[in-house]
């Protein structure tokens, strides 16, 4: 007899065609194959993959959750827009998170969790210098990470991970270098912050300068809303 939490083979097995779909449709809006305002052709899609709906329908209740779309009646699917007071929202909520797990988790940061963070950081900064904004975005995720590494917290990382993912799963309008370079820099900063045993300033830096809206809004326009590449 399986207890309650057990799970079939079957089970694992759609659970995993799930998580498969979801990151082909992930990948497919960060390469700007499914547009923001768009509506998904499922039929194409399932042709495509050579699937049935059910999976599909799995991975799109998903990103339906996550608020990357919309399920309409009629099983009509639509890509979401992403507006200028959305970004400012999610900004604020990373930023209060993040600043909280580096205050809560301070003392777990050892010198080798930290040169591990100042690694992936230099990579960063040599993903951006060669314009390879996937490769740096995907580093930028796993250095994030370690926030929630540092001071585990499963409320927190189910409200990140989504917001994160909205944020990123679109592709850029634009490729302003500086803006990427500038961020690599606030990451030394918080880590020095964090190697000083500073929290005030780690803490300033994640949440007043890393994620604040204002501070950055003239490159989120530039990536998110520029008029020659809007769909």
């Amino acid at each position: 007899m399986h207890s309650e939490n057990s799970e079939t083979p079957g089970q694992n097995r759609s659970q995993s065609l799930r998580n498969q779909i979801y990151e082909i449709l992930s990948e497919k809006l960060h390469r700007g194959e499914l547009l923001p305002g768009s509506v998904i052709d499922q039929k194409k899609i399932c042709k495509e993959l050579g699937i049935s709906r059910t999976p599909l329908n799995n991975a799109l209740i998903r990103l339906d959750a996550e608020g990357i779309v919309t399920i309409h009646p009629r099983s009509r699917v639509t890509v979401n827009i992403l507006e200028e007071e959305d970004i400012q929202y999610l900004y604020g909520i990373i930023g209060t998170i993040e600043s909280t797990l580096v205050a809560n988790g301070f003392d777990n940061y050892t010198t080798e969790v930290l040169d591990q963070m100042s690694e992936l950081n230099k990579q960063m900064k040599e993903y951006v210098r060669e314009g390879d904004l996937r490769s740096y975005s995907l580093l930028h995720y796993e250095f994030h990470q370690f926030f929630i590494m540092m001071a585990p917290n499963m409320f927190a990382e189910r409200i990140l991970r989504p917001i994160k993912n909205r944020l990123w799963d679109f592709p850029a309008k634009s490729f302003p270098q500086q803006w990427y370079l500038d961020a690599c820099a606030e990451h030394d900063r918080i880590l020095e912050a964090i190697r000083d045993k500073d929290l005030e300033e780690a803490v300033f830096c994640m949440k007043d300068v890393h994620w604040d809206f204002e501070y950055n809004k003239k490159y989120i326009r530039a990536v998110y809303f520029s008029q020659n590449n809007r769909p």
